[in-house]
C-alpha cells in the first residue's frame, strides 16, 4: 500500500503543478505515442523493428493534421548515451520535428529518458532539432466542448512514485547500463517488454485508476507499463466481455470460445483484469501501450473528433481497436 500512497501523492502533486491546455472536442487532433526506447541499432535497441510502423504513423498524422505527444521513454538513455541514440534516430526526429515546426509536438518525459528533465541536456541535445522546446513532467488538458469544461485529463508517463523507476533511478540506470544490456546482447532479450512482474503490474493499474476515480471528472492517460489499457480495462478484460456474450451452448461458438479462453489463460501469467482488481471500474484510466513491441507493431491512443481511440499500427497500416465519446465518458465519472 506504501507504493500506492506515493504514486497517488505524485499524482495528486503533478494534476495540481501540471502545464496547462485547452482541449477542444471539436478541431483538437492528437496522437499519443510512448515507450518508444529509442537505442542505438544493435540487438538490445528494441525501437528498431517498429520503425517502419512509427514513420507510416507520422505521415499519416502529420497529413491529418494531428499533433504528436510524446509521453516518456521515447529514447533509451539507460543504456546509451544521449549523442549516441540521437545520431542513430537523427532521421526520425526529423519527422518529429515537422510537429514542432507547426507548434504541434509536445513531448514529456520518462524515467529512462529523464535527461530531459535537465535544461542544460535538452539545450544541447534538443534544441538543435527542436528549436526552444519545452519539455514536462506531466501536462494537463482543460478537456472543453461547446466553450464549456466537461473535465480534466492528466497525461504522465506513470513511472512517479515507484521505487525502481522514480527514487532509486540511479541505481536502476547503472544496472541498465553495465549489466543487462551485456545481457541482452548476449542472449537477444529485450529491455522494455511489459513488466514483467504481474504483480507489480496489477498494483500499477490499480493505483492509477483508484486515483483517477477519486478525482472529480478527471481522467489519466500513462506508459510505462507498455500494456494497452482503454476505459480502465485491458487485454483481458476486453476478452472476458467477449466470452461472456457469447452463448456457450451454441456449437458455432465453440470454437471461438475456446480460442478466447487460451488466450486469457495465456495472458493471466502476466496480468489481471483491471475489473477484478477494482470494486467500481471508472472509464477513467487509460494506457498508450508502447512503441517498442518485438514484433514491430505499436500502439497510441488518438484524440480527435469528440472521441478517444486506442489505436494499433501493423504492417504500417493503422487499426482502431476501441474508441468512446470524450462527453460520454465524462458524463459517466
Amino acid at each position: 500500500m506504501a507504493k500506492i500512497d506515493r504514486i497517488h501523492t505524485s499524482l495528486s502533486k503533478l494534476n495540481q503543478d501540471s502545464h496547462t491546455i485547452e482541449l477542444n472536442t471539436t478541431g483538437c487532433k492528437w496522437i499519443i505515442f510512448s515507450d518508444h526506447h529509442r537505442g542505438i541499432g544493435d540487438a538490445a535497441d528494441d525501437f528498431a523493428p517498429c520503425k517502419d510502423n512509427y514513420l507510416a504513423a507520422l505521415a499519416y498524422y502529420l497529413e491529418n493534421d494531428y499533433g504528436l505527444i510524446l509521453l516518456g521513454d521515447a529514447e533509451e538513455f539507460w543504456e546509451n548515451t544521449l549523442k549516441k541514440v540521437l545520431t542513430k534516430y537523427q532521421d526520425v526526429l526529423e519527422v518529429e520535428r515537422k510537429f514542432h515546426d507547426l507548434g504541434k509536438l509536445i513531448k514529456i518525459w520518462g524515467n529512462h529518458d529523464d535527461a530531459w528533465n535537465q535544461l542544460n541536456k535538452v539545450r544541447k541535445y534538443l534544441f538543435p532539432f527542436f528549436k526552444n522546446i519545452a519539455t514536462y513532467e506531466s501536462i494537463k488538458f482543460n478537456v472543453k466542448q461547446d466553450d464549456k469544461s466537461i473535465g480534466n485529463m492528466l497525461l504522465v508517463h506513470g513511472h512517479q512514485g515507484s521505487g525502481a523507476s522514480d527514487r532509486f533511478a540511479g541505481v536502476s540506470r547503472w544496472f541498465v547500463r553495465v549489466i543487462w544490456r551485456k545481457l541482452q546482447l548476449w542472449f537477444k532479450i529485450p529491455l522494455s517488454t511489459p513488466a514483467k512482474s504481474k504483480r507489480l503490474k496489477n498494483k500499477h493499474d490499480i493505483a492509477m485508476h483508484t486515483w483517477a476515480k477519486a478525482q472529480d471528472k478527471q481522467i489519466v492517460v500513462c506508459g510505462h507499463t507498455h500494456q494497452p489499457v482503454f476505459m480502465s480495462k485491458n487485454h483481458i478484460d476486453a476478452l472476458l466481455s467477449q466470452l461472456e456474450g457469447l452463448d456457450s451452448n451454441d456449437v458455432s461458438n465453440t470454437e471461438l470460445i475456446a480460442d478466447i479462453q487460451l488466450k486469457i489463460k495465456h495472458l493471466n501469467k502476466k496480468t489481471s483484469a483491471i475489473g477484478t482488481l477494482v470494486s467500481d471500474s471508472k472509464p477513467c484510466y487509460f494506457n498508450t501501450g508502447c512503441c517498442s513491441f518485438a514484433d514491430g507493431d505499436i500502439t497510441g491512443l488518438e484524440l480527435a473528433d469528440g472521441s478517444i481511440s486506442l489505436v494499433k499500427w501493423s504492417d504500417e497500416k493503422k487499426t482502431v481497436i476501441d474508441n468512446g465519446n470524450l462527453k460520454g465518458i465524462y458524463a459517466s465519472l
